[in-house]
């Protein structure tokens, strides 16, 4: 059994003998103020307590604090999964060997089972700088160069003269683009809002995606400027969620921001302290009282380098943080956030013990999977594995005959999953080395983000 907190650096589990284990992959960081639970294993942890605490009562007393310390969030439910096509004892004849399943997978479901997510695009003047690698969706357009000055305190972007089409404001267009494609426009609406000197909502939330691309588009050309407003855009986008705005309410949807940013925060005080910093986690803390996940997406050296605002929004919200060293690479894994609470799937055909040729989960929790089959009848499964590691299952039965017509459903999946894939490797780096990097840089960013702020730290473009 493993206990999910709050603070998503932090866990605890049940070892091989049933006694209570903490885990982290750093020195946790005590959560919010009003947990006292989760801070006092904290400190046994600091404190090496528990590795001498072999006392099955004391194991027994800790797991009742934490039942009483978090009835509602230490633990989730188990996944909810859902083949909705094709229905159980379909009868299939078709061409090819493969059978597209379709469903939905999920952890926290709203009484109507959408899903809101918003994109926050951070659109300051360091969003100019190159993300490391060319985007295939610009190459049509002319070269489109942009002056970035310093700004009023000293940082590590860079001043000169650079071109848009490989920039970093490309890569989050790119990367929303992405998971716009792979979303279900029926029952999750996509807003979009960007921030930098200001913040506008650039698009309410809508089940219509051409108008979040083209809001996208929209974006692209007005540019990249000024500092970064983090505190207000994640306001807006709270009260865009909760209805307050001008997007219609929908109380029991799943809310998540998906938070891109190449920096730090250097708005709405403009003094290079670590005032904004503070507000941005405040306001990132108040979205998660209200039901609302901030997934981040650090971006590139400069938000590396000052990681505290960052890692505390993910964590005082209950979201996630990624952080790439290389802009460009946020396109291999932005499709691997789940807002939903469902890390991953496996689709298998468990009468020829065969997993699928290929399969998808999307951010919104819908997946779809090509898999084999044979002449007769094929019992499919379909496992989800929540962040907890708890784990939901469906499975159907079909009835597959060959035949001469072919799937154009399964076609378009397989093609999309081609072109998907090329994208990534259009990027020249290997997905598994993303990956490690990955991991390297939340490992160094939580231990930036837990030491004492340096005079710099809260430096602004």
């Amino acid at each position: 059994m493993l206990i999910r907190l709050k603070n998503p650096l932090c866990r605890v589990s049940t070892n091989s003998s049933g006694f209570l284990a903490f885990t982290a992959r750093t020195p946790c960081v005590p959560p919010v103020k009003n947990e006292p639970g989760v801070f006092f294993l904290i400190l046994l942890h600091e404190c090496g307590a528990v590795n001498r605490l072999y006392s099955r009562f004391f194991q027994l007393c800790l797991f009742l604090l934490l039942l009483i310390t978090f009835p509602n969030k230490a633990w989730d439910a188990e996944p909810r999964v859902q083949i909705r096509s094709p229905k159980d004892g379909s009868q299939i004849t078709q061409e090819q060997a493969y059978v597209l399943i379709g469903g939905k997978a999920a952890v926290e479901t709203g009484g109507s089972g959408s899903v809101d997510i918003f994109l926050l695009l951070d659109v300051s003047g360091s969003t100019a700088q190159y993300a490391g690698s060319d985007f295939t969706e610009f190459y049509q357009l002319p070269n489109w160069y942009v002056n970035l000055r310093p700004g009023k305190c000293p940082g590590i972007a860079k001043a000169g003269s650079f071109n848009l089409r490989n920039s970093i404001l490309s890569a989050e267009i790119v990367a929303g683009r992405r998971l716009l494609g792979q979303l279900n426009s029926e029952t999750t609406r996509v807003g979009v809002i960007t921030f930098g000197e200001e913040v506008w909502l650039r698009q309410p939330l809508t089940h219509d995606f051409e108008q979040v691309r083209s809001a996208l588009e929209l974006i692209y050309k007005r540019g990249p400027d000024g500092g970064t407003n983090m505190v207000d855009a994640i306001r807006v986008a709270t009260d865009e969620l909760l209805g307050k705005g001008k997007s219609e309410k929908y109380l029991d949807s799943i809310k998540a921001l998906l938070f891109f940013t190449d920096g730090f925060p250097t708005r709405p005080t403009a003094d290079c302290s670590s005032a904004d910093a503070d507000l941005a986690i405040n306001a990132a803390q108040l979205a998660g009282k209200a039901g609302i996940n901030v997934h981040v997406f650090a971006l590139g050296e400069e938000a590396l380098s000052n990681p505290r605002a960052a890692v505390g929004i993910a964590r005082e919200s209950g979201g996630t943080y990624t952080a790439v060293t290389r802009p460009a690479d946020v396109l291999a894994v932005v499709d691997k956030i789940s807002a939903v609470g469902v890390d991953s799937i496996q689709v298998i055909n468990e009468t020829i013990q065969q997993k699928a040729l290929q399969s998808r989960l999307a951010v919104d929790g819908f997946f779809a999977a090509a898999v084999p089959v044979v002449e007769g009848s094929n019992r499919i499964q379909v496992l989800g594995r929540a962040s907890d590691g708890s784990i939901g299952r469906d499975t159907i039965t079909v009835n597959y005959q060959p035949g001469r017509m072919r799937s154009l459903d399964l076609e378009v999946f397989l093609e999309r999953e081609k072109n998907l894939k090329l994208e990534v490797e259009r990027l020249g780096k290997n997905p598994d080395q993303i990956q490690r990097d990955i991991e390297r840089n939340r490992e160094e960013s939580l231990r930036k983000s837990t030491s004492p702020p340096s005079p710099t730290d809260n430096i602004s473009k």
